[in-house]
């Protein structure tokens, strides 16, 4: 659901319409999630994701595993290994900032205007985010997700922001950091093609993990779309790049899988065409 050459960054449809498109997205969301608790992801996550099948030949250490959880240093961590740790970390990310903007915006959310039954919806999505990203360790026997993580300070900082700001920046400090992550999202899924040579169910389990997330997050980025104006998609911008540039210190296992300054760098350019072909098809943007 889109125009001729989709654009993050090009021109939202007018505030007029606004309400009419939004409720249109409460459809598809409905369609999607089901219009009941959220009862076709519920079977969707447990015919797929929720109890996986294939089993790792790979066996990763428990008490490694954890330590680099709770903070990433050890050298001798396989980038299959790395991979794994990424998603929990990414994972434990989103739970922290659905889990604090939720709270600071729940009067909010309470509301009737279609813009907050909307946001209401995608807060809900975010915690199929977790179930997802962090569901990939059930590939490997023995291994667990301990209480070792802590938040950083970038994430912190843009979470904290997110909850402070005058109302007129929270969409476009919020876009663009929908748009980082659909970045990172989109870099990690393409990684994840040289990785898990021996266990190629376990590498697809994870990219089918990685597409359900991004087929989401393509829709968050034109809900924000369409709640800013041009200064707004210009300050979406910069906020891009700097949360972009943030996971130098908020996202280790990033950087040492490869997402170095020039990938970095590479969020400016970064848009709707280059989106993995399933996450376009099936996605909503406007």
């Amino acid at each position: 659901m889109c125009a001729m050459s989709p654009s993050f960054y090009a021109a939202a449809p007018e505030a007029d319409r606004a309400d009419a498109i939004l409720t249109d997205y409460l459809s598809v969301l409905r369609a999607r999630n089901g219009a009941d608790a959220f009862d076709r992801r519920e079977a969707r996550m447990a015919s797929v994701f929720d109890h996986p099948t294939a089993r790792a030949r790979m066996s990763i250490d428990a008490g490694r595993f954890n330590r680099n959880y709770g903070k990433f240093q050890e050298t001798d961590v396989s980038m299959e290994e790395t991979a794994l740790l990424a998603f929990v970390k990414i994972n434990a990310g989103e739970a922290y900032g659905v889990s604090v903007t939720s709270k600071a915006r729940a009067a909010l959310l309470d509301r009737p205007e279609p813009c907050f039954q909307v946001e209401r919806v995608l807060m809900q999505e975010e915690t199929f985010h977790t179930r997802l990203l962090v569901g990939a360790v059930k590939h490997f026997d023995g291994l667990h997700v301990g209480d070792a993580w802590r938040p950083s300070w970038p994430l912190r900082l843009l979470i904290g922001a997110l909850v402070k700001v005058p109302s007129a920046l929270f969409h476009p400090v919020l876009l663009g950091a929908e748009i980082a992550g659909v970045y990172a999202f989109t870099w990690l899924l393409n990684r994840l093609g040289s990785l898990f040579p021996n266990d190629p169910l376990v590498r697809e389990s994870m990219e089918a993990r990685l597409i359900e997330v991004l087929t989401d997050e393509v829709g968050h980025v034109a809900y924000n779309r369409i709640l800013v104006g041009p200064t707004g998609r210009k300050f979406a911008a910069r906020i891009a790049r700097a949360v972009g540039e943030s996971h130098r210190v908020m996202s280790r296992e990033l950087v040492a899988l490869g997402f170095d300054d020039t990938v970095i760098a590479g969020v400016e350019a970064f848009d709707y065409a280059q989106l993995p072909e399933q996450v376009k098809r099936n996605g909503f943007f406007v």
